[in-house]
C-alpha cells in the first residue's frame, strides 16, 4: 500500500509542493493529472531530486521554483529550464547570494546572467544585502532577451538610482508597513511608469491604510497594490477603491512564488 500523503487525486488546485514531501512517481502522477485539467503543479526544488528527475517533472508540465540554496549548477539549472519548457510550464529562481564584490561574486553573477538568458524568471531581494543597480540592469537585459522579465523585492524606499533598470524592465515590490513613512506617491508614480515602458511594473504591498487621495493616485499610476488590510466599511469612500485594487490582480510574471508575499 502506498504511504506517500501525495497522489495525484489529494493535489489541490494551486497547490505548492515542496520536493521532499512525496515520492517522484506521485509527483509524476500528481503532475500528469493536473496538467488534463490545466491546473499546474508547483514544485519548490530543495535539491533532494536528482536533476534527471526534476527534467521529467519538468517536461511532465510542473512548474519548477529553484534558487541558489537548492545546490544546483549551471548546467543543472539549464537542464531544468529546458525540460520545464518542452512542458509548457516555467522555471522561476530566486538568488539569495551575493552579486557585487564579494569572493566568487563574478561567478555569481555570469551564472545568473546566463539563467535569466534562457528564460527562467529571476528574482533577487535587498533583503539580507545591497543589490547594485547598475547589475539589476544587466539582469533585466538578459531577462528580456530570454522572454521574461526581472523581478526585484526592495525593501526600502523608491530612489532615483533605480530608474535605468526599471526602463531595462523590472518588476519592482514594495512594501508600506504599519507606523512607516507615508509614501513618495510621485516618485512610486514615475518608477511605475518607467517599469511600464520595459514591459514590466510597480507592486505596492500596503499594510496600512491610506487615505482616500493617495489611494486614488496610486491606482491612477498604473500601480498595482496587494492590500493587507481588512476590507473598509460598505459606507467608506475607501470601500470602491480597495475592490478596485484587488480585482486588478498581478500578472503571473511578476512575483516568486505567492504573489502576496514580500521576499
Amino acid at each position: 500500500m502506498n504511504s506517500d500523503p501525495l497522489t495525484a487525486a489529494s493535489v489541490p488546485d494551486d497547490s505548492i509542493v515542496r520536493d521532499d514531501q512525496a515520492e517522484f512517481y506521485s509527483l509524476l502522477d500528481a503532475a500528469g493529472e493536473r496538467r488534463g485539467r490545466r491546473a499546474r503543479l508547483k514544485l519548490i526544488d530543495t535539491g533532494r531530486l536528482p536533476s534527471e528527475e526534476m527534467n521529467r517533472l519538468g517536461r511532465a508540465g510542473v512548474e519548477l521554483y529553484c534558487s541558489d540554496r537548492s545546490g544546483r549548477t549551471p548546467e543543472d539549472l539549464a537542464g531544468m529550464i529546458a525540460a520545464a519548457k518542452k512542458g509548457g510550464g516555467l522555471t522561476a529562481y530566486f538568488h539569495h547570494g551575493p552579486l557585487g564584490d564579494e569572493p566568487d561574486a563574478g561567478r555569481a553573477f555570469d551564472s545568473v546572467r546566463e539563467i535569466a538568458r534562457r528564460g527562467a524568471r529571476v528574482c533577487l531581494s535587498n533583503k539580507t544585502m545591497e543589490r547594485n543597480p547598475d547589475a539589476l540592469r544587466t539582469l533585466a537585459g538578459d531577462a528580456r532577451r530570454g522572454r521574461n522579465r526581472l523581478v526585484f523585492y526592495h525593501h526600502g524606499v523608491p530612489s532615483e538610482e533605480w530608474e535605468e533598470a526599471a526602463r531595462t524592465g523590472v518588476w519592482f515590490h514594495f512594501a508600506l508597513i504599519a507606523g512607516g513613512p507615508d509614501p513618495d506617491v510621485h516618485r512610486f508614480r514615475a518608477l511605475a511608469k518607467t517599469a511600464a515602458s520595459g514591459g514590466a511594473g510597480l507592486i505596492l504591498h500596503l499594510e496600512r491604510r491610506l487615505p482616500v487621495e493617495t489611494l486614488e493616485e496610486l491606482l491612477a499610476g498604473r500601480i498595482r497594490l496587494q492590500m493587507f488590510t481588512p476590507p473598509s466599511d460598505y459606507r467608506s469612500p475607501l470601500r470602491p477603491l480597495e475592490e478596485r485594487a484587488r480585482r486588478r490582480g498581478l500578472p503571473r510574471r511578476s512575483y516568486y512564488l505567492y504573489p502576496q508575499f514580500m521576499c
